[in-house]
């Protein structure tokens, strides 16, 4: 902030005014040329703003050199005080660095003055006169450009082609100062000097010029080094970047080509536009009776055709799905297959969809057994207990909906454990079979046979008109076991003992009605065997013989 202060106070006065120091500060700073950012026209500017200093001196100096030795003085200050205004101007325009402007108005102030001392000064076209025009033009070529050096030889031209019209038509007047030798040899000397001047700069001007292109030229011989180094790396990047895509392409080819899934790729219309061997083994199709296609209609059947569709606008529309399902060979069968479909993204737009299907069929029927064999007994291939309540449950809600009755019975064998013992398990087992198979040949096909275990077998009838129904069936099972067994040469009498339950009348429960029914046999095991019991017929123990 003093600082500020003493600036101030070295440049103001109290009345207002400017003191001494910053009179000489303000036009020193005149004296210095402006910049430019180019490195050449900053060295024009600065040539030619010393000779927008050095000329108001020297035209000043001619001025009142001739002032009191010619005859019309208003004329010549006239012609001096607008040399100077043009001067002044040219200077002003400089320090705002408008250079060509600037270089216009200083060299046609000059080209006027010249002129008007060749037709009414001097009055002939002398040589200090020709060398004036001619610097004029040199320094156009040096101060702005080649096109200004045109322009002012067209105005030069026309000077001195005014002039011999002028002579020859004897319009030119008498000469208000004639050149003496002594002035001749003045004003050829300053003209010469001007024209060293002007060489001097010319000269140094191309040199830098010529510097310059060399320098160029050696910063574009070290730019093309870098660039063939830079070109010599890209190639080699390149060329290792090709290889490094080519191989992945094969591999990746060669993963298609060898992965035991079937693989196609659709487009967004969801045709065909690719297949591996796999998928051509699984379906039986080739290639070329698949591109083009829409793969739904290709490997879906009736049934699955919708579904098949639906899985393919979900991958359409940009999901990745994972379903089982079974499609279609081209023979007509039938495959199960773990289907995948994924969206093919490139550059954040969806191109197409990868779909893969594994064949599953093994695994599917390998589940089934297994399935298979936890829901039914392994010797006799019936339903075990745990399907036996399952199917019993899906009967009791079909008779609440339907308001029918059900009937359910659990048999044991009577003597079972005798014929184990003498004849030996492997024909227990076959008596078994032969029993199980007895037993579903006697009811309907919608009635369901169980063993529970061991010697013990249950079974559901629905849709029965009354307890009479649940009797004649009974019946019929235990005739189905009075026919003698052909076992290891003997024949084997078998008899069972049953217990019937009954819905509505027992209750509502699968467990409750088996227990029902379990309980009334063990009462006909107690009872001399061999017959059925209802564990209850209109709430008392009702037993038929």
């Amino acid at each position: 902030m003093q600082k500020s202060d003493e600036g101030r106070s070295s440049k103001a006065i109290p009345g207002g005014g400017l003191s001494n120091q910053g009179i000489g500060t303000y036009f020193k700073s005149w004296l210095i040329p402006p910049t430019f950012d180019d490195p050449e026209e900053n060295r024009r500017a600065r040539t030619f703003y010393t000779f927008l200093l050095i000329t108001p001196l020297i035209s000043n100096l001619i001025f009142i050199t001739i002032l009191f030795n010619i005859p019309d003085r208003l004329m010549t200050v006239t012609i001096f005080m607008v040399l100077n205004i043009a001067l002044a101007a040219a200077l002003v325009l400089m320090r705002r660095r408008q250079l060509l402007i600037s270089g216009c108005i200083f060299l046609f102030a000059l080209w006027a003055v010249a002129s008007y001392t060749i037709f009414f000064i001097h009055g002939q076209l002398s040589n200090p006169a020709i060398g004036a025009l001619l610097l004029m033009i040199f320094g156009a070529g040096v101060f702005i450009g080649p096109r200004m050096a045109i322009g002012f030889t067209v105005l030069v031209w026309a000077s001195l082609l005014a002039f011999f019209i002028a002579d020859h038509s004897g319009w030119i007047p008498d000469p208000r100062f004639p050149l003496s030798d002594q002035r001749y040899f003045i004003l050829q000397s300053l003209i010469f000097a001007l024209g060293l001047v002007l060489i001097f700069v010319a000269i140094h001007s191309m040199q830098k010029a010529i510097q310059r292109s060399q320098a160029h030229e050696m910063e574009l011989q070290d730019t093309n080094r870098q660039m063939e180094t830079v070109s010599t790396s890209l190639e080699e990047r390149i060329s290792e970047r090709t290889s490094e895509i080519t191989r992945q392409k094969q591999f990746f080819e060669a993963l298609v080509l060898n992965s035991p899934i079937a693989i196609v790729t659709l487009d967004k219309e969801g045709q065909v536009l690719s297949c591996n061997p796999a998928f051509e083994q699984l379906f039986g199709f080739q290639l070329g009776e698949v591109l083009g296609r829409n793969l739904d209609h290709l490997i879906s059947t009736p049934a699955t055709e919708a579904e098949a569709a639906s899985l393919t606008h979900k991958v359409l529309d940009g999901h990745t799905v994972e379903q089982s399902g079974q499609r279609q060979r081209k023979d007509g069968s039938l495959v199960d297959s773990e289907i995948y479909g994924v969206p093919v993204i490139l550059d954040d737009q969806q191109i197409g969809v990868l779909a893969m299907y594994n064949d599953i069929t093994e695994r599917v029927k390998t589940e089934q057994h297994l399935k298979h064999l936890a829901t039914h007994d392994p010797l006799t291939l019936l339903p075990n207990r745990s399907l036996f309540y399952e199917h019993l449950d899906q009967a009791l809600h079909r008779a609440r909906r339907n308001k029918s009755r059900l009937a359910v019975f659990f048999l044991d064998l009577d003597g079972f454990k005798t014929v184990n013992d003498l004849l030996g398990h492997a024909q227990g087992d076959q008596l078994l079979q032969e029993v199980a198979s007895r037993f579903s040949e006697a009811l309907r096909s919608s009635d369901i046979v169980a063993r529970l275990g061991g010697d013990e077998f249950a079974f559901v009838c629905e849709n029965l008109n009354s307890p009479e129904d649940a009797a004649i069936i009974a019946r019929k099972l235990l005739i189905s076991l009075s026919r003698k067994v052909q076992m290891a040469g003997q024949e084997i009498a078998i008899s069972g003992s049953i217990g019937i339950s009954l819905y509505p009348e027992d209750g509502g429960e699968a467990r409750d009605l088996l227990r029902y029914a379990d309980a009334a046999m063990y009462r006909v095991k107690g009872q001399g065997k061999q017959h059925f019991q209802f564990f209850s017929w209109n709430g008392r123990p009702k037993e038929t013989a």
